[in-house]
């Protein structure tokens, strides 16, 4: 289906005290944090995934060329999580909403660019055989590896899943978009997984937990734009709290999330799985970091939206899906900026 929307996109402001942190309305999630580092881990290497998705020769030669990952925004995070709520909630599987509002109308009352796009799905047991249904439906997997998306956010309630894509000004500089542990319920050991872009492979990326520093390595991609991993198993406690830490080739360095460390463990008594404090390690201070290490916070990440367009798609699996799908529905609507 192809039309053309006249929409009025306004911006609905969603403060946060850093990049990263989990605000008092709790975006993100760990499920929203985990399906947007998958969805980064894909675009970064999507050829890593070849045997997985089991279409890789329906894709298309640019889909097969590895993309920036996406940074995090906030009020992208809240449309996508409404939107897959308002599905829950409802049992109403489709890109408008259950009281009718458009897909369009909808995303422009969080966010304030004219480009967007969206993928929905339902019925996926996780964020990763999700991304796996998308990535074999060419309509959500051209969404997903477009070189033009600047940020995302995602929203995961139940089986419900929705990735909203955006080309305004990106909310970091940082090399660092996204990270997360797994598996969500670890109570000691766990995995540890973040995104790094720039011109150069990191000089040092680490995970940071109950304040002892870890190497992590490249998993996936290039050093340069690739996902990196450790798995640490620190000394038995009720709740663990991390972070990741990056320093450039140049010498830039920071932290991420910017102003705390995220919770994991059995038995943490915090419903937002944050806290607005950071570990340190290796003579670090209370922000986490070393006194060697400078956080340079500076750029614009300022990105040219151009021709406004909306491009979305939504997928459902059947029954014991195996890589198949029962249904699919796609919309297409494309509006110039006056």
């Amino acid at each position: 289906m192809i039309g053309g929307w006249m929409l009025i996109l306004a911006a609905l402001p969603g403060a946060r005290a850093g990049y990263g942190d989990v605000d008092a309305d709790g975006f993100p999630s760990w499920e929203d944090r985990e399906l947007h580092l998958w969805t980064n881990a894909f675009r970064m290497d999507p050829e890593h995934f070849e045997e997985q998705v089991g279409c890789w020769d329906e894709f298309e030669p640019s889909e097969k060329t590895p993309k920036a990952p996406l940074g995090y925004d906030r009020t992208l995070n809240e449309a996508g999580r409404f939107h897959s709520q308002d599905m829950a909630d409802n049992e109403h599987f489709a890109h408008e909403s259950s009281d009718g509002t458009s897909f369009g109308e909808r995303l422009s009352r969080f966010y304030d660019s004219g480009f967007i796009g969206e993928n929905i799905a339902w019925g996926y047991p996780t964020s990763f055989d999700a991304m796996l249904g998308w990535m074999c439906s060419a309509g959500h997997r051209s969404n997903i590896m477009l070189a033009d998306w600047s940020e995302l956010g995602t929203g995961v309630v139940g089986v419900y899943y929705t990735q909203d894509f955006g080309g305004g000004a990106s909310d970091t500089a940082g090399p660092v978009k996204m990270g997360v542990h797994a598996p969500k319920a670890a109570t000691d050991a766990a995995e540890f997984r973040v995104d790094f872009v720039d011109a150069d492979p990191p000089a040092r990326i680490e995970v940071v937990v109950d304040g002892e520093a870890a190497a992590m390595d490249l998993v996936l991609g290039a050093p340069e734009q690739g996902l990196y991993g450790a798995d640490v198993t620190p000394a038995p406690a009720d709740c663990h709290r991390y972070y990741f830490r990056w320093e450039t080739a140049k010498g830039t360095s920071g932290v991420f999330p910017e102003g705390g460390s995220y919770l994991y463990g059995e038995a943490c008594d915090n419903p937002l799985m944050f806290e607005p404090l950071q570990d340190g390690a290796d003579g670090g201070g209370d922000d986490g970091l070393p006194s060697d290490w400078d956080v340079d916070e500076d750029g614009d990440g300022a990105v040219d939206p151009g021709a406004v367009k909306l491009v979305g798609c939504a997928v459902a699996p059947g029954a014991g899906f195996a890589g198949g799908l029962a249904a699919l529905a796609g919309l297409v609507l494309r509006r110039r900026r006056r």
